[in-house]
This record gives C-alpha cells, sequence and structure tokens, in this order.
C-alpha cells in the first residue's frame, strides 16, 4: 500500500523543501525502513533522478544559493561519504545536501548496504578528467562531430590571473569570444559555449539494461566585473545516435537539443563576483537504452534576461576541473 505521506517526504527531499521536523523524519525513515527506501528509488527515478527534473528548465536567481561555492583560499577536505565512493564528485559537496541539511553521504551509505531489492553502489566508469593540464586548447569550430576533443567557442589554456588560480592543477580554460567559425547568428551571440562527444557504442548491453545514468561536472568562476552585468554558466548532456551526429543539417546548436534522445541541463545559474570561489555545475541523465553517443555541453553566458549587457567577448571567465562518468546501477 502506498504511502502518501512518505510520497510526500520523498518528493520535499528531491524538491530541497524539507523542513528540520520533516528532515528528521525522512532521514529516521531512510534508515529503518526496507520499504521506505524502495519506494525513494522509485520515485526519484519517475522525478528524474534529482537533477533531471531540472532539465530543459530556465533556473531563476533562487537556485544561486544552491550552488557550491569551492573557496580556493581553502584547503579543507570533503569528508562527504559518498564524494569519497564516487570518483565523479571528489573533493565536492551535494549543493543538496548545503542547502537541505541532509549530509548525502549518510544517506547513500544506508541505500549501498546490502539490502534486498535495493539497488547497490553503482559501477563508475569515468569518461574523462579534464584540468587542462595538458595545455591543448580545445578548437573553436563550434560543435564536433568526432570524439577525442574538445570544441566550441574561441578560448585558450593559461595558468593562474590576477589572483584567480584554478580549481584543480595549474591550467584552466578562459573564454574568450561567443562566436566560433559557422555558429548560428554570432552577432548576437552571448553563450561561450563547449562541446565533446563520448562514443558509447561499445557499452550497448550495459545500456541496454536501462540502468546508466551520465553524470558530468565543471567548475566556473570569473575575475570581479560591475556590479550590473550578470553572466550565468550551464552544463547539459545530451544522448544522442549516430545517425543524428552524421546528419549535419541536424547536427548544431541550433537544433541538436530538439533531436536527440534524451536531455538533462542545469541551466542559468548564476555566478558571483567573487574570484576566489569557485562554483560547481552539475547535472545526470539517464541515458536511453538506444543511446550511441554522449554530448556533454558548457557553456558561460554574457547576459540572461533582455535587459543585460550582452556582448560577443568575456573579459576574464574561467572553467575547469571537468569530470564525466557512467554511473551502473543494474548491479
Amino acid at each position: 500500500m502506498k504511502d502518501p505521506h512518505l510520497d510526500q517526504l520523498i518528493y520535499a527531499f528531491l524538491d530541497e523543501t524539507l523542513s528540520d521536523q520533516e528532515r528528521s523524519e525522512f532521514q529516521s525513515l531512510m534508515v529503518r525502513s526496507e520499504s521506505a527506501r524502495k519506494r525513494f528509488w522509485d520515485l526519484a527515478e519517475v522525478h528524474g533522478l534529482a537533477s533531471q527534473a531540472l532539465a530543459n528548465v530556465s533556473i531563476e536567481d533562487y537556485v544561486d544559493s544552491k550552488v557550491e561555492k569551492r573557496d580556493t583560499t581553502s584547503t579543507a577536505n570533503d569528508t562527504n561519504q559518498w564524494s569519497e565512493a564516487s570518483s565523479l564528485y571528489r573533493h565536492r559537496k551535494s549543493g543538496v545536501a548545503l542547502i537541505g541539511g541532509i549530509v548525502l553521504g549518510v544517506l547513500f551509505s544506508v541505500f549501498t548496504l546490502p539490502v534486498r531489492g535495493m539497488p547497490q553502489q553503482p559501477k563508475l566508469t569515468p569518461l574523462i578528467t579534464e584540468s587542462f593540464e595538458s595545455e591543448v586548447t580545445p578548437e573553436g569550430l563550434g560543435i564536433p562531430t568526432s570524439v577525442g576533443n574538445w570544441s566550441g567557442d574561441y578560448c585558450e589554456v593559461v595558468s593562474a590571473q590576477n589572483g584567480l588560480v584554478p580549481a584543480d592543477g595549474d591550467r584552466m580554460l578562459q573564454v574568450l569570444r561567443a562566436d566560433y567559425e559557422g555558429k548560428p547568428e554570432p552577432e548576437g551571440s552571448y553563450c561561450g559555449d563547449m562541446y565533446r562527444l563520448f562514443d558509447v557504442r561499445s557499452l550497448r548491453e550495459q545500456l541496454e539494461r536501462g540502468d546508466t545514468v551520465v553524470r558530468a561536472s565543471a567548475m566556473f568562476n570569473m575575475l570581479a566585473q560591475p556590479a550590473d552585468e550578470n553572466y550565468r554558466y550551464n552544463v547539459t548532456i545530451l544522448a544522442v545516435t549516430s545517425e543524428l551526429v552524421a546528419n549535419q543539417r541536424l547536427f548544431d546548436a541550433a537544433t541538436i537539443e530538439s533531436y536527440s534522445l534524451a536531455t538533462a541541463s542545469r541551466q542559468n545559474l548564476r555566478l558571483d563576483n567573487d574570484p576566489q570561489t569557485w562554483e560547481l555545475g552539475a547535472c545526470e541523465l539517464q541515458l536511453p537504452s538506444d543511446t550511441e553517443y554522449v554530448m556533454i555541453y558548457l557553456a558561460i553566458s554574457y547576459g540572461h534576461s533582455a535587459d543585460d549587457v550582452r556582448r560577443i567577448t568575456f573579459p576574464g571567465h574561467f572553467i575547469d576541473d571537468i569530470e564525466v562518468a557512467l554511473a551502473d546501477y543494474s548491479h
């Protein structure tokens, strides 16, 4: 029998709206009740694996406070158990954990116990960890049609700039312009785009089980800018087929999302004006069984609303510490 109160608590957790009293009750239920844990996973999948529920939805200013800020002047290590278990989120905290007050490490450590009917800790397959230490500059040619390289708008690999230090290692990517060669309507562009294509056809058997999730994250930062100018950042995952990749007419920035098998996004998150803090953008996408390629799309936008200042050039905006991995929940 369904428990409407339990469902309400689970949805409130996924939507990050639990009160202090509800949060305590929710944690207690997750610890002591197998059926409650199973119901959590059922609803989380319907909800879109939490972050996937935000797919293709514009995130307004209230989301800004829910984003992790990594202070590059601090050396304290993150001790979150779930982060330690996942190479994707090493040295990071969950935005849900920070705002909701629930340490997801505790929650997931319960879920990974050998409880009958519960999924175990996922098997992780890293696709890439990119901190630009190789100093290979991405191509300024828009969406790539082959795997193995970043491409998009014009940018360069740089070291620390005016007190802003890389989030990881000694190098980071500086976004320079928003008008890559062949970009639709480049004269009106205000988004510095970056793409990478991953071939997952060799994982067909795993994908056919329908339990594979792509996780993507990146850190964003900027030098101090005029207070009246707004900057946002996006992380998007797209599941596509080889047929779409081969179709030059449809495989471009204007149409790729419309013809993808599935997409997930964290969109229009505001960059703060403090160069000492890096901000995390991350999302997940459960891959359809017929996925052949995964596209990762990162962007910094110079303005968001029609009233914002918009320019093609970027005076001091950076991306670093990109991580992409597959999580297989089938085992």
